[in-house]
Formats: C-alpha cells, sequence, structure tokens
C-alpha cells in the first residue's frame, strides 16, 4: 500500500485575460475586469500531493528535498511575475487558475510522484488537477445565514437544544469538473456558476428559517447532510447547462461540522474537526542522534517540539431516511474523545502514548494509528470510517483512507502502510 504527502507553497503573480485579435470591447465584453491593462493580481497558494511507499522512518519523502524542486521548478519562476509571459505555455492559453495548475503539474511531474495539484486564486476560488489530460476541478466558495431546527422526527431527550430553532452562518462549497479549453483556459465561466449558485441556493436559504421557509423541509429533518443532498439536487440540472458536471457539494455547518455529497443515491459523508495539543519527538529508537538528525533535521533535538495538531474525522454512510444523519454525532463525537483527545492531548507521543515508544510519531504515523483505533467504534454506530486528516502545521498535513487500512493492525502500521492523502 501507499502514502500520498502533501506539501504547501505560495507565489504572487499578474496575469490578464486577453485575446490580442479582439478589440478592447471584445475582450471587455468576454472577459470583464480580468481584461483591463495591464492585469490582476493574487496570492496564489499551492498544494502538491505526492504518492509513495511509506517508509520505516515513517516519511514518504523528505520534504525538505521536496520543498526545493518546487521552489527551482515553479515558485521562483511564477513569484512576482507576468504570468502571460514568463511561461511559453501562457501564451497560447491564457493563465487561468486550472490552466496554471495544469501547467505545474507538467512541470513538476519529471521531478515527482504526483497525484494531485491544487491551486488557490483566493479563498472563494481553486482548482485541482490530477494528471488527467485537460480535465480539471473548479471550486466555488460561498456562505448564507439560515436558522433551522432538527424536527420533526428527532428526540427532544437526545438531541437536546438542537430540536430548537437556532442559525448557523452556512459555507457553502461546489465543486464542477470539465475540460479546459484550448485557447481560454476555462472549464467553466465562472461568473455564470456564480449566479447560479446564488440564483438557486443562496436566493433561497439566505436568512430564511429551513423548516419553515423551504417546503422540502417541512417534514424532511434539515441536516447538515439533508440540506447538502438537496442543494446538489437543486444545482445539478443549471450546471449541466453550463457545459460541465456537479462533482461535489460540501456544506459547512461551522468550522467543526460539515457535510459532503457527490450525488451517490442516499450515501453521504460527514466530517468532524477537532484538536489536541501534543509534542513529539522525530528519532528512530534504533538509531544514533546523528543519523536522526541526518533524517529528520531539527524535529530529532532531544527534548522534542510540540504542535497544535488539527484533527479531522470523515465518515461515509447512508443519509438516514428519518433522522436525516449519517450517523449519531453525540455518540462519534464522544468516540473520537475518548479514543484520541483524552490519550493525546498535552502529551509528549514518545513517552506518554505507548504505541510511540517504538514508532517514530511522524504525521503519517500518528494518522494510521488513530485511523485503526477509531475504525471498529465507528463502525459499531453503523457508519465507516472514510479518511483521518491530521494537520500538523500550515505546511504539513496527511490524511489516511479508513477502508484501505482495515487489513492494516496497529502493530504493523510502520511496514504496512495504508493510502494517505494530505
Amino acid at each position: 500500500m501507499q502514502c500520498i504527502v502533501n506539501r504547501r507553497d505560495q507565489f504572487s503573480a499578474v496575469g490578464r485575460y486577453w485575446f490580442p485579435e479582439l478589440s478592447e470591447i471584445e475582450n471587455l465584453e468576454k472577459f470583464g475586469a480580468y481584461s483591463k491593462f495591464p492585469g490582476h493580481g493574487h496570492n496564489y497558494v499551492l498544494f502538491i500531493s505526492m504518492i509513495g511507499e511509506l517508509d520505516e522512518y515513517g516519511m514518504v519523502l523528505n520534504l525538505s528535498d521536496v520543498k526545493h524542486v518546487i521552489k527551482e521548478e515553479v515558485t521562483s519562476q511564477l513569484d512576482f511575475s507576468y504570468l502571460n509571459d514568463v511561461w511559453t505555455e501562457f501564451q497560447q492559453t491564457l493563465p487561468t487558475t486550472e490552466n496554471i495548475a495544469r501547467v505545474i503539474w507538467e512541470r513538476l511531474s519529471p521531478h515527482l510522484p504526483l497525484v494531485r495539484v491544487q491551486l488557490f486564486e483566493h479563498p472563494q476560488l481553486w482548482a485541482d488537477y490530477q494528471g488527467e489530460g485537460k480535465q480539471a476541478n473548479l471550486t466555488i466558495r460561498t456562505h448564507f445565514s439560515a436558522a433551522h431546527r432538527l424536527a420533526p422526527n428527532l428526540s427532544v431527550d437526545k438531541y437536546g437544544r438542537c430540536t430548537q430553532t437556532h442559525g448557523h452562518n452556512y459555507h457553502l462549497e461546489v465543486t464542477v469538473e470539465g475540460e479546459i479549453d484550448s485557447r481560454t483556459g476555462m472549464i467553466v465561466d465562472v461568473a455564470a456558476l456564480n449566479r447560479v449558485v446564488e440564483d438557486y441556493v443562496v436566493k433561497i436559504f439566505d436568512h430564511s428559517c429551513i423548516n419553515e421557509d423551504v417546503p422540502y423541509f417541512a417534514d424532511i429533518v434539515p441536516t447538515t447532510e439533508n440540506i447538502s443532498r438537496y442543494i446538489h439536487g437543486l444545482l445539478e440540472s443549471p450546471i449541466d447547462e453550463l457545459g460541465v458536471k456537479l462533482s461535489n457539494v460540501k456544506l459547512f455547518e461551522s468550522h467543526q461540522l460539515w457535510a459532503d455529497y457527490s450525488g451517490q443515491g442516499m450515501e453521504g459523508y460527514l466530517s468532524i474537526s477537532t484538536h489536541f495539543s501534543s509534542a513529539h519527538r522525530l528519532a528512530h529508537p534504533d538509531l544514533s542522534l546523528a543519523k536522526n538528525t541526518e533524517i529528520y533535521g531539527k524535529c530529532a533535538r532531544v527534548n522534542g517540539h510540540g504542535h497544535n495538531y488539527q484533527l479531522e474525522v470523515t465518515i461515509k454512510g447512508d443519509i438516514d431516511s428519518s433522522k436525516g444523519m449519517v450517523i449519531d454525532l453525540g455518540a462519534v463525537n464522544q468516540i473520537i474523545t475518548d479514543y484520541v483527545i483524552e490519550p493525546f492531548d498535552h502529551t509528549f507521543l514518545n513517552k506518554d502514548v505507548a504505541f510511540f515508544n517504538k514508532v517514530v510519531p511522524t504525521a503519517e504515523n500518528i494518522a494510521l494509528y488513530i485511523s485503526n483505533t477509531l475504525r471498529s467504534p465507528i463502525q459499531e454506530l453503523g457508519a465507516t470510517l472514510y479518511k483521518v486528516k491530521l494537520v500538523e502545521s500550515p505546511n504539513n498535513a496527511c490524511e489516511i483512507y479508513g477502508a484501505d487500512s482495515e487489513s492494516t493492525s496497529v502493530n504493523a502500521a510502520v511496514s504496512q502502510p495504508v493510502l494517505a492523502i494530505v
């Protein structure tokens, strides 16, 4: 089995959407403000995902080496550049977010074992490219404020104040997939996509009481899972008319709870975010300090160091037709607290968690341990652990896919790695 690791980087650049064969007025009609001279700029954030075997030191690749490759091949060339001129690929096809991601893949693939390039133009717009010819994904992010109550069909005794009317600032991510146009560099007109989401979703939900103002939810519990599924149904047809396919709807009830729906019947995904603070030291117990320092650098220092770890647990299952839930939220929160947060929070992992007395607590190994620990108790609740994402720092994170690790025992965690995406 293999593991995927991620490296984050960034660059600032200027670009212009402009066809020389068109007049200024025609360019303005086609590209709007993006056509204005001399161009527009962004602070781009780049995530590079790579695949490989998890070695005996708990790593896939030396991320310091990866950082240098990305800098040499990409960011040193793009940072503070005029994109239309810096690379020849942008002279025929415009430097849109999706096209930049595609070209970065082509530049890095001879040097790194890539599985995904993700490029954020800004927090409300980003592209994903996975090496599939001209196919790419584009995601837009928006929000609405709404009230709801988890009723009918839910017990006040069990769900408490959630059965009373309360509200959220919902954040909505809509992902579409399509082919990058060889001239415009686009898979879809982003302005048109934003209008569809605004007209078909935001206008309906914003400043509403969902139970009362959206007829569908008169007899359906407006859980995050059910709302995301309903939104997918609202958007699928009008997005098809834009010439792209609706790939996924992600709805955040809060920064700690969100649901994904991708159009697969009653199957949905629920994600829970929490955190713990721990110290650790990256040092193989059978190696000398000098050798560990060679492998892990500053992370091998004898007294260790610490992180505020961010943990995301994603659960897959059918959305219950009566309760509108993939899983009992209270029960799964208690499992995460009992099995992970209490044993890990405010500890020195190498010393206080027995498993890491002999296993190097890299982000990959910690995430694998958590996945193996949570899988069975979540199955007992009638759902499936889909993935565990552990964010060690803004530049370093790891995801373990639970279904791929079912045959991997905790004791074999290092020698038999599972699929991870970070």
